[in-house]
C-alpha cells in the first residue's frame, strides 16, 4: 500500500510538471524578473574560470551573477584594507575587475558576494598576518561558556553545529570596519550590488564577547552571561517580569549589533551616490532567523534598509519548502524576495519542483546555489528551464 501511495505521488508531481512547462509564466509576473547565479569563490582565481561561468550565465537566460570577492576574511580584489585571499596565491590578477568587464560586456549584472561575519573555518591558518585572525583575535565572537570562537579546531565547529571563527557583531570597530570594506569596493569597481552573507550569530548562545558584555552591563546594568548560565542563584528573589525583560532586552542588543551594520551600509551606499542595491542571504524561516541568528531580515527590507533579501531556501522537502515562502509575511512585495534554490544538494527535477514552487507562489525571483552544480552537470540547468519558458 505504501509503494502504491508513494508511486501515485510521484505519477502527480510528473502531471504537475507537465502541466507547468505549457505555461506562460510571463503573462503572470509582468514585472522585470531576474535570474540569479551564486559563484563560489573557487571559480574566481583565472580568467578562463570567469569566462565559463559570464558565458554559462549569459547563454542560459540569467540575469545577475553573485560573485564570491570576500570568502573568510580575505580579498578577491584589489585592497587596501584587506588581505588578497591565498588562493590568488599573490598572483596580482585582480578577479573582480576581470569578472565585473566580462558580465556588463554581456549585459549581466555583477553583485558582490561577502561572508561578512565567518572570518575563518580551518585548522590552518591564514598566510598573511594583516589578516583579522592575527590583527584582531579579541573582535572574534564568544560563546556562553567564555570560550572564543579563535580558540576552537574545526572538529568543535562540528560538534557545537557552527561553521568556524565568526567577527562579534557587537563590537563596534568591527561594523566600522566591515562599512570600510563595503565602501572600498564600491569607490574602486562599478558593481551593480552588494549581497551581504552570514549577517547573522552562529547560534543563540553567542555573543559574550567582552567589549558586548561590558556594554550591555553599561545599558541595561546586568552582565548577559548570568542570564544563560545552569545556576540559577542568580534568579532567586528576581522579580519573573524583570528577568524576562533583562532576556528579552539582551535579544534585542544582539539584533540591534546587526541592525546597526546593515544601516551603516545602507547609509555608506547612499552616500556614494552610485546605483547599488544592497541585499542579503538569509536564513529561510523569518521566525527561527529572527529569534535564534538576531537576523530580522523582514524589518531591514519593510524599513529599506536593504533592497531585497535572498532566504536560502535549500531544504529538499517540496512541503517544507513551500511552507517556508508562506511564512513570509505577506505585507513585503514579493519581488523583494528572491528565493534561494539549492541545487547541490538535490536532483534536477526536485530543484525544478522548487522553482514552480517559487513562481506559483509569487516570487517572480529565484537564485541558484551554485554554479558549481551547473558546471559539473550540463544537463542539470535544461531541465531548469522549463520552469522558465528561457532559453527554448
Amino acid at each position: 500500500m505504501f509503494k502504491d501511495r508513494r508511486n501515485n505521488h510521484r505519477a502527480a508531481i510528473l502531471a504537475a510538471l507537465f502541466l507547468f512547462v505549457l505555461v506562460d509564466f510571463s503573462q503572470l509576473y509582468p514585472q522585470e524578473r531576474h535570474l540569479g547565479l551564486w559563484v563560489v569563490r573557487n571559480q574566481m582565481t583565472d580568467k578562463k574560470s570567469i569566462d565559463r561561468f559570464i558565458d554559462f550565465a549569459w547563454l542560459n537566460g540569467f540575469t545577475d551573477i553573485f560573485v564570491q570577492v570576500r570568502g573568510r576574511g580575505d580579498a578577491y580584489y584589489n585592497s587596501e584594507i584587506v588581505p588578497v585571499a591565498d588562493r590568488l596565491d599573490g598572483s596580482g590578477f585582480d578577479p573582480l575587475d576581470y569578472a565585473v568587464t566580462a558580465a556588463h560586456g554581456n549585459g549581466l549584472k555583477i553583485h558582490v558576494w561577502l561572508n561578512v561575519y565567518l572570518l575563518w573555518s580551518s585548522d590552518d591558518r591564514p598566510k598573511s598576518r594583516e589578516h583579522l585572525y592575527w590583527k584582531h583575535p579579541e573582535w572574534c565572537a564568544v560563546d556562553e561558556n567564555g570560550i572564543r570562537d579563535i580558540d576552537r579546531s574545526v572538529d568543535e565547529f562540528k560538534k557545537k553545529g557552527t561553521e568556524g571563527i565568526y567577527l562579534s557583531p557587537l563590537v563596534p570597530e568591527v561594523r566600522l570596519h566591515l562599512i570600510q570594506i563595503v565602501s572600498e569596493i564600491v569607490q574602486k569597481y562599478p558593481v551593480d550590488g552588494v549581497h551581504l552573507d552570514y549577517v547573522r550569530y552562529p547560534k543563540d548562545s553567542y555573543d559574550f564577547n567582552e567589549q558586548a558584555r561590558f556594554r550591555f552591563k553599561q545599558k541595561c546594568g546586568v552582565d548577559p552571561v548570568l542570564l544563560s548560565i545552569s545556576n540559577k542563584s542568580f534568579y532567586n528573589g528576581l522579580d519573573d517580569q524583570m528577568l524576562e525583560q533583562n532576556i528579552n532586552d539582551w535579544d534585542e542588543f544582539r539584533r540591534e549589533g546587526i541592525n546597526e551594520m546593515i544601516r551603516g551600509i545602507r547609509e555608506s551606499l547612499t552616500a556614494s551616490q552610485r546605483p547599488v542595491l544592497l541585499s542579503t542571504a538569509v536564513k529561510p524561516d523569518p521566525i527561527e532567523a529572527k529569534n535564534h541568528f538576531f537576523q530580522d531580515w523582514e524589518t531591514w527590507l519593510k524599513n529599506g534598509w536593504i533592497d531585497f533579501a535572498v532566504p536560502m531556501n535549500y531544504t529538499k522537502n517540496a512541503d517544507k519548502f513551500e511552507m517556508i515562502t508562506r511564512e513570509i509575511d505577506s505585507s513585503i512585495p514579493k519581488n523583494k524576495v528572491w528565493m534561494g534554490i539549492g541545487v547541490y544538494n538535490q536532483n534536477k527535477f526536485d530543484a525544478m519542483a522548487k522553482t514552480m514552487i517559487s513562481l506559483s507562489s509569487g516570487f517572480p525571483n529565484v537564485v541558484f546555489f551554485s554554479y558549481d552544480t551547473f558546471a559539473d552537470e550540463p544537463a542539470y540547468f535544461k531541465t531548469l528551464q522549463k520552469a522558465f519558458k528561457i532559453g527554448q
